[in-house]
């Protein structure tokens, strides 16, 4: 009896072949056994050198020789090891010999790929059969993509492409090689659907008698288990099942994205009757608009960035990277308000609403409006200048605050403040009380020196805060949307400030009240439009008032501080220089002078300086300006 001509399925991977091997496994006329990753080579060497790299793929041919010869692992590994000096056409002849009179079919999706293995394997069986297994694009590429090193295992094919490459290239191999008697295509979405017309079909091709326990391919084992070292390779998912379940065709349509699909893939996909464009875009996609919309505001912004001065015009883009940056962080990141945390809103690399290089801006955020209540804890260190927490409403509404001195510590400087809308009458803290819309908690910490004051230690939690969420597209969406319009706040904010303090305060101190700018409450400000020219400088005369802290700093035209990292920009009360009646004087220069009380504009001829007095009593200082040429300057400091 001649020993017939083996058959082998094809088909682009997670396209359904391993369940038609397992399928036709269950044929008495049939053997077809994992993947033995045989055809894509000429001789044995080639493949171990393979498999040795792709460890996963060493199973299938040990599983074949266990089912064959009735081996036990090790043995199996050592009838491979003896295989090795032979070719890949002497295997396949041994292997056919020991199924013989059933037909051996080889499941390989390996041959898909642009790499000749197709025609060669005409040339060692010229009567082979071929049953091909073609699935909806979106649901392959899916699946492919979430696959772990997806692009390893498909030789460097990149996912969304690897539907239309070994696809076109079956297509092209049966078309122009192969007898049409000898080969047929089935879709997976049919094979699950009902299984016995397609599977007719397919032993008709075999030229085998269609057998009903081929549709049945969770009955028995059919090498779709093994031990360590021969488990079959394939959808790793078989093993698992204990019937066919239809629902795995549309399984990984939801979330599939058909602006992904090339034109060549959407138009190979439509002669099998696939329509890509029909497929919903995934929910994903309103994450697709709300970034896009951050995006597109922040393009919108980029004409309003020309400030007449260079320096000014090029900090403006720094400004929009980093509230770009600063917005979507807090708006997503840090947007849990069952689960707050806080963080450093502004830094010396994140500044806005003219910060203020001696305080530390803790952020939280919070939902008083359905009873929720939260406790913050902390220790105020000793030594340090001030202390308050404050609330937020929308809009950045001021709210109710608590100042050091309220906040009841221990003789450790521990406290614990409750915040909401009912006072849950806590003997261990104090009670913050909230108007409902509240969305923020500030704790800010001011500094005099801080080479030598430490910082406070804080916590924040919701009582009674229900269990963690995953993330969620509308969720996230949402917090993009939030994040879109925080930018947009900001910038509005900064340039009605540009404009209000360049129109009414050019080298003049006015008070202003600063509720838009996220101000500290018990703060008194001063501010004055500076500018002068290359060669000249500014002085600035005052008294200390009587208040907590006192300083000057300079900010640039986008209420950035200036650089206090690495330039003096700023001089607090106690780093200031005065007589004995605390009048002083400040000398603003671009470039360095001897002077006491000297602060570095850093290459800005014109910005904001601001005056702080915190917890001011009686009259802010009375500030007096003068600009002079720096050569006059130095004439009157000579004579002095």
């Amino acid at each position: 009896m001649s020993i017939p001509s083996p058959a082998f399925v094809l088909g682009a991977p997670r396209s359904g072949t391993t369940l038609l091997r397992v399928m036709l496994e269950g044929h008495s006329g049939l053997f077809a056994p994992p993947e033995m990753l045989l055809a894509p080579y000429e001789h044995m060497s080639e493949r171990k050198k393979a498999v040795d790299q792709r460890f996963w793929e060493k199973g299938g041919l040990r599983r074949a020789l266990m089912e064959l010869r009735g081996l036990d692992v090790e043995s199996a590994k050592q009838a491979v090891r003896e295989l090795e000096s032979r070719s890949v056409l002497e295997v396949y002849q041994l292997l056919q010999q020991e199924v013989s009179p059933r037909i051996l079919v080889d499941k390989c999706p390996h041959l898909g790929r642009p790499d000749g293995s197709l025609e060669r394997l005409l040339t060692w069986f010229p009567e082979a059969r071929f049953v091909w297994i073609v699935r909806n694009p979106a649901s392959v590429i899916r699946s492919v993509q979430n696959m772990p090193m997806a692009e390893v295992m498909l030789g460097g094919i990149a996912p969304n492409l690897v539907w239309e490459v070994m696809n076109l290239r079956i297509q092209q191999f049966l078309s122009d090689h192969v007898d049409p008697s000898r080969w047929t295509m089935v879709r997976y979405e049919d094979l699950i659907a009902e299984p016995t017309p397609a599977l007719k079909r397919i032993a008709a091709t075999l030229d085998v008698a269609f057998e009903p326990s081929m549709a049945t391919p969770y009955q028995g084992d059919r090498m779709r288990t093994g031990p360590a070292g021969a488990r079959a390779i394939g959808d790793p998912n078989m093993a698992g099942r204990g019937k066919i379940d239809p629902s795995l065709a549309d399984k990984w349509l939801a979330g599939f994205d058909h602006r992904s699909a090339t034109p060549e893939t959407k138009a190979l996909a439509t002669q099998f009757g696939y329509d890509l464009e029909s497929i919903p875009l995934p929910g994903v996609t309103q994450v697709d608009g709300s970034l896009q919309s951050v995006w597109d505001t922040a393009q919108s912004m980029f004409g309003r960035l020309n400030l007449p001065q260079d320096l000014d015009a090029l900090e403006g883009r720094r400004f929009l990277a980093r509230m770009v940056a600063a917005s979507i962080d807090q708006m997503t990141e840090l947007n849990d308000t069952d689960y707050p945390v806080f963080h450093h809103g502004e830094s010396a690399t994140r500044k806005m609403f003219a910060d203020n290089p001696d305080t530390d801006y803790h952020r939280a955020v919070i939902d008083c409006s359905d009873g929720q209540t939260y406790r913050v804890t902390g220790r105020v260190p000793p030594e340090t200048t001030y202390v308050g927490l404050l609330l937020y409403g929308r809009g950045g509404r001021i709210g109710n605050r608590l100042v050091d001195d309220a906040l009841q510590t221990d003789e450790n400087g521990n406290f614990v403040v409750y915040v909401g809308q009912e006072n849950p009458h806590r003997p261990d803290g104090v009670w913050l009380q909230a108007d409902g819309d509240e969305r923020a908690i500030f704790v800010r910490q001011y500094f005099l020196d801080r080479t030598t004051q430490a910082p406070i230690t804080l916590s924040i939690e919701r009582l009674d805060a229900p269990a963690p969420q995953p993330l969620t597209v509308a969720g996230y969406a949402k917090g993009l949307q939030r994040a879109k319009r925080m930018l947009e706040a900001v910038f509005a904010r900064t340039e009605q400030a540009y404009q209000m303090a360049t129109g009414a305060a050019l080298n003049r101190f006015i008070q202003i009240p600063g509720e838009t700018l996220f101000p500290t409450p018990d703060n008194t400000y001063q501010v004055c439009w500076y500018r002068f020219g290359r060669d000249q400088v500014m002085v600035v005369r005052g008294r200390l008032p009587k208040s907590r802290y006192f300083s000057l700093s300079l900010c640039n035209a986008w209420m950035e501080s200036l650089d206090y990292l690495r330039h003096t920009v700023s001089l607090n009360h106690q780093e200031l220089t005065t007589d004995d009646d605390g009048n002083f004087e400040v000398l603003l220069s671009h470039r360095p002078f001897p002077h006491p009380n000297r602060l570095d504009t850093t290459g800005h001829h014109a910005g904001y300086l601001l005056v702080r007095s915190l917890l001011l009593e009686g009259e802010p200082a009375d500030l007096s300006i003068r600009v002079m040429y720096e050569s006059e300057w130095e004439a009157l400091n000579a004579e002095a």
